[in-house]
């Protein structure tokens, strides 16, 4: 209590100064003694081998796949990836019935959309992709979370093939590209009935509802996908869109608002009904398997802490939180002496992996979370925090308690900033009683890769989640890890 009273009587005394400069501006601190307050700035050094950095295995993420990776690849002396996916679809679907009869339905077709030039491995090898059925819901609920290790099985009717197609995900020869997207078109069918036969039968399920179909009642007539790669390996697609398109001719309104008719001929154009969409609104995940190879593991369990993806390596690291509290409240002891906490930086620099054919760069984001303890969030209210509790839950960084950084290619650094606010919140609320385990709880945090989205229009972080897109790897250069606290002491 005597420490935080010392603080409120610092920022008291700054605020006064700061209106007593702006009382006149030809007379700006020419009554203000400033010899009486201190600045200093102390560095926190890690040793070469430091056993407070390290990095440990996570093999698995929780389901908050933004983008869908499909394919197999092994890369020497780095890892063997393997990927498909299993999603929900949302209903978008709208049909005119009045201008789009049974016998204009022409066939239901899966679209799936890579990103051009974002293919790792050999984007000219060929691979089938196939589409299953599945024969439940992902749940959404956090009593069920689904991680990347699932097996499909649990949620996929492998006996309930929808389609397959054979494709490579190179733009070259293909006449399927766009200027960002690489289209496979997969027809799709079940029951024994042809892919025009499955058309109809939704096109009568939708007439017979007049319309009205919920995603609930879509949800039961298709509860999802799963899409897998059953031929083919050496690269993954990063797949952008996955989209149930319905293929149809149509008549057309006339401008009365009547059917349109040429020499008494219905007009008919062919049209394209997108029905069901995987987005972000319902469940999906990567069912992801990722194995190490052994320089990889090597280097980790020799203490070098490594960061990899996609389910690799994280980095944990134990921050000085003791030295930097210990070191301001010894600079505050006395009577009437006050202090502050600047600013506390942490940057973390990093060595890249060897130049290889695949491109493996550092991460583009970091996280910085507490490793598995409490946080203080909105209201001051205590929240147990954990990496996979923030995914799960659609986090985004405070600036208080997380905290992301972006890879910096030309200094080979990844620049946290100012985490002062982290420091002053555990002096303020203590989420993790560190009086009795010396801030054991908020000095242990661990940097995740992860990938982040944006709002265009503001530049803000919308959302972030594991980094799952690509190979990635960064070595923690630990000896030159830099965490610099400024803090102010104003004696009497």
């Amino acid at each position: 209590m005597k420490n935080t009273i010392k603080r409120i009587a610092f920022y008291t005394i700054i605020g006064i100064l700061a209106v007593s400069c702006s009382d006149n501006n030809n007379l700006i601190g020419s009554s203000i003694d400033y010899s009486d307050i201190q600045i200093s700035t102390k560095t926190f050094r890690y040793s070469e081998n430091s056993d407070s950095v390290y990095s440990k295995l996570n093999d698995v993420a929780v389901n908050r796949a933004i983008y869908h990776m499909l394919g197999k690849i092994d890369i020497k002396d780095f890892a063997s990836v393997n990927s498909s996916y299993l999603t929900n679809l949302r209903y978008i679907g709208k049909i005119d019935t009045v201008l789009v009869e049974e016998d204009m339905v022409d066939s239901l077709v899966l679209i799936l959309k890579c990103f051009v030039n974002q293919t790792i491995g050999d984007d000219l090898m060929p691979m089938r992709v196939t589409a299953y059925q599945n024969n439940t819901l992902l749940p959404k609920n956090s009593t069920d979370t689904i991680f990347t290790d699932v097996n499909p099985e649990k949620y996929c009717d492998l006996s309930k093939k929808l389609g397959e197609k054979i494709f490579s995900s190179s733009p070259l020869g293909s006449s399927n590209q766009t200027s960002d997207t690489v289209t496979v078109r997969i027809p799709l069918s079940r029951n024994g009935m042809t892919t025009q036969g499955w058309a109809k039968d939704f096109y009568n399920y939708y007439r017979d509802n007049k319309g009205y179909l919920t995603n609930e009642d879509m949800q039961e007539y298709l509860p999802g996908l799963y899409i897998t790669h059953t031929y083919g390996d050496g690269f993954i697609s990063r797949i952008d869109s996955t989209i149930i398109n319905l293929y149809h001719k149509s008549y057309v309104y006339n401008v009365y608002g009547e059917v349109a008719e040429v020499e008494g001929v219905k007009k008919e154009v062919n049209q394209v009904t997108p029905i069901l969409v995987s987005s972000e609104e319902v469940s999906s995940v990567n069912c992801m398997e990722t194995q190490w190879k052994t320089k990889i593991t090597d280097m980790a369990e020799q203490g070098k802490p490594v960061m990899t993806t996609p389910l690799g390596y994280n980095a944990h690291i134990i921050l000085p939180v003791n030295d930097i509290i210990d070191t301001y409240n010894k600079s505050i002891e006395g009577s009437g002496v006050v202090g502050i906490i600047n600013s506390v930086t942490l940057s973390v620099p990093v060595v890249k992996y060897p130049d290889n054919e695949y491109d493996i760069t550092p991460p583009p984001y970091l996280m910085m979370i507490r490793a598995d303890a409490n946080a203080t969030g909105t209201d001051n209210l205590i929240e147990h925090t954990t990496p996979n509790i923030f995914f799960f839950n659609r986090m985004l960084p405070d600036n208080t308690n997380t905290y992301y950084a972006s890879y910096n290619s030309s200094t080979k650094t990844y620049d946290f900033g100012n985490i002062q606010a982290f420091i002053s919140n555990i002096l303020k609320n203590d989420p993790n009683n560190g009086t009795a385990d010396k801030y054991k709880g908020d000095s242990h945090v661990i940097l995740v890769p992860v990938g982040l989205s944006y709002d265009s229009s503001s530049s803000s972080v919308v959302s972030i989640y594991p980094y799952l897109e690509s190979p990635r790897f960064a070595q923690i250069d630990t000896k030159n890890i830099n965490v610099t606290m400024i803090y102010s002491v104003k004696y009497k």
